[in-house]
């Protein structure tokens, strides 16, 4: 999962940066409303943290425009503004969830998990392939009920071919899904991945290689 964090507090935007990527999200991080519409124009992401203070733009005006533009992705509006009357705006724009500051971070990710497990509700978690099976929420692989060791950039790379079974899953929406801003890839990077992948699966064949384009699962 890839998550956009817009906090202009550069101690807490790194702080929230830092754990979400302990617990296995994957993270790009901006200080300013502007930079999110940028983020968001180039990237996909499955969660947007979105202080309302902000420089340039506002989170209110952020969230509108994401909406306007028909983005659907879920929005956890962090703020310190904590009236009714903020919350039913955030809201009423499009917001998701709201949170307010300070707070706690198991209330956070709980928040976190709680909005994409929303998103996913009518997804069946649990995908079956030969003797392999994913289960998206808890974010596990298993071969032949074994549990098997892999990457959150792994898990990702799976999660869309998964989410995208049938279909060629270019190189170009791999990058935008599955690396940062900060580590952004060239396709023999993600061929390389795709390799590690099909070993720790242990199956050369279950991802399907479409020459020049991308990958597919079937």
């Amino acid at each position: 999962m890839k998550i956009l964090v817009v906090e202009d507090n550069i101690e807490l935007n790194n702080t929230l940066k830092e754990i979400l990527e302990i617990n296995n999200y994957l993270v790009d991080a901006v200080f300013d409303g502007e930079q999110a519409l940028e983020y968001l124009n180039l990237y996909d992401y499955d969660l947007v943290i979105l202080d309302i203070m902000l420089p340039k733009i506002d989170g209110y005006k952020v969230c509108q425009i994401m909406r306007d533009k028909g983005n659907d992705t879920p929005v956890l509006m962090l703020t310190a503004k904590d009236t009714t009357q903020d919350k039913v705006k955030g809201l009423d724009i499009g917001a998701d969830d709201y949170l307010v500051k300070p707070f706690e971070i198991d209330e956070l990710l709980a928040r976190i998990r709680a909005l994409i497990r929303r998103v996913s509700v009518e997804k069946s978690n649990i995908v079956q392939i030969g003797d392999i099976k994913i289960d998206l929420e808890k974010r596990e692989v298993y071969k032949d009920g074994k549990s098997l060791i892999i990457t959150p950039k792994l898990f990702c790379i799976l999660e869309q071919l998964i989410r995208n079974r049938g279909k060629v899953v270019t190189y170009e929406s791999l990058m935008n899904k599955c690396w940062d801003i900060t580590d952004y890839p060239s396709r023999e990077t993600v061929r390389a991945n795709i390799k590690l992948l099909r070993k720790i699966l242990q199956d050369k064949d279950i991802i399907q290689n479409i020459s020049g384009v991308g990958y597919k699962i079937e």
